[in-house]
């Protein structure tokens, strides 16, 4: 009796590819979605997309220099409150969104989806608010992208919700802030809204996500304060070790792209060491 083959792997038609920080396109179906870009020749690195997604409005993230380098062809979605900054640089169209709004565009079903963190843009104010994105090819059992933006210490119940509402072949999670990773984890033990996750609570709101494979961003990108960008890596490559999810875990250098069907990353996925080479001050102000 012969031996039984292993099922052929489903080719792949979603890609993620990160481009630093929180910066990452989306390849799902035939539609490009361009997620926070940050830097000016990452942001030509993406070449034509159809659409710019924007998470919030904090300059690292809605960042004007960087969306200068974005064709003007392309569509921008940006959270309530937030068209006003953009309403000069000459898009295509410029949309507001807020959690539960649902878009197509090239193909591409996008919806906005709660998140926790600060509103505002150089201080906290109810507007503009703040979204995370469920993306995916508008065809049946297409692989789902969620991007969460910036998450802090607070209520994460939303993200349960997301999970099951959404199966999930990959999220894209914050790992870091601007300081070190010892620091956000003194101020998760007080439950401090407002500050950036680290990757223990990266790895938390993963398992509620029920995503099955974790793309970690928000790090080994900018200087940080009291230590290298890369040091949220090695604090969650242990706690992944340590969980027993470290094959769930992507880790991608910029650039790297990661192939994606409906049952989450393939064999071949892109990954290596992710670089540390902080963006120049004149790319992100």
């Amino acid at each position: 009796m012969a031996p039984a083959q292993p099922a052929p792997q489903q080719a792949a038609t979603t890609f993620v590819t990160w481009l630093g920080h929180a910066s990452a396109l989306a390849e799902v179906g035939q539609a490009r979605l361009l997620f926070d870009p940050l830097g000016r020749s990452r942001t030509r690195r993406a070449g034509a997309v159809d659409a710019v997604l924007i998470t919030h409005s904090h300059v690292d993230h809605l960042n004007r220099w960087s969306l200068k380098a974005v064709p003007r062809s392309a569509q921008l979605v940006v959270p309530r409150g937030a068209a006003a900054i953009v309403a000069d640089l000459g898009f295509s169209r410029v949309i507001e969104v807020t959690a539960g709004d649902q878009l197509q565009i090239a193909g591409a079903e996008i919806e906005a989806v709660p998140t926790c963190h600060d509103t505002g843009r150089w201080r906290k104010t109810a507007l503009p608010e703040c979204v995370g994105y469920v993306v995916r090819a508008a065809v049946d059992d297409a692989p789902a992208i969620h991007h969460a933006g910036d998450v802090d210490f607070s209520d994460h119940q939303v993200f349960d919700a997301i999970g099951k509402r959404w199966n999930l072949a990959a999220t894209l999670l914050p790992v870091g802030g601007m300081m070190p990773v010892w620091y956000y984890r003194m101020r998760r033990r007080a439950l401090d809204r407002g500050v950036h996750i680290d990757p223990d609570c990266a790895l938390d709101i993963f398992e509620r996500l029920g995503a099955r494979t974790m793309v970690p961003v928000h790090w080994g990108t900018l200087h940080l304060r009291l230590g290298p960008p890369s040091m949220p890596r090695y604090r969650l490559t242990a706690q992944a070790k340590a969980r027993q999810v470290e094959a769930l875990v992507s880790v991608l250098g910029h650039g790297d792209r990661l192939p994606l069907t409906a049952q989450g990353k393939l064999d071949d996925a892109a990954g290596g060491e992710a670089p540390a080479e902080p963006a120049e001050p004149d790319e992100i102000s």
